[in-house]
């Protein structure tokens, strides 16, 4: 059973940026919250090119919550066709630090320094059949084509 009371400090984070650093994957999360929860909150962790296929949480439906801590993160939100609509850049230091984004929304995100620490909300319960949909128009984590993917993505912050 999780403490009642937990405390975001730089001892968390560092602990979960070294397990984003070991991970293939370039990120890891801290779950503050039991999957069955109604309400999810997490820290996320996203090291330098880290590729989140873009995705959208539909049904059901879910808003979701970034606010970056520590670094520079940035989101994009795609139409239907794959097409970039919006581009957002969420620092620590910046006037923007957050977005939350309604059910239904395309979006992705890429990491712009070297760590990046967000904490993310979003509603429960986790199910990963449901959690997410992912774009077919873009390659899934397990594709080579997701570096070139993720390098256009970059270039859209240069």
């Amino acid at each position: 059973m999780k403490e009642k009371v937990q405390l975001i400090s730089d001892e968390l984070f560092f602990s979960v940026i070294e397990k984003a650093q070991a991970s293939p994957r370039k990120r890891a999360n801290y779950n503050f919250h039991e999957l069955t929860e109604v309400y999810q909150r997490f820290l996320n962790v996203l090291t330098r090119g880290t590729y989140v296929q873009p995705h959208k949480h539909e049904n059901p439906p879910k808003p979701e919550t970034f606010i970056v801590l520590k670094g520079k993160l940035g989101f994009l939100i795609y139409d239907t066709n794959g097409n970039v609509t919006g581009k957002h850049v969420l620092s620590e230091n910046g006037d923007i630090r957050g977005i939350d984004v309604q059910p239904g929304v395309w979006h992705s995100v890429v990491t712009l320094s070297d760590i990046c620490v967000c904490f993310e909300g979003k509603s429960g319960p986790y199910n990963l059949e449901e959690d997410k949909y992912f774009a077919t128009w873009a390659p899934s984590e397990a594709d080579d084509a997701r570096f070139g993917y993720l390098a256009q993505m970059e270039k859209l912050f240069i």
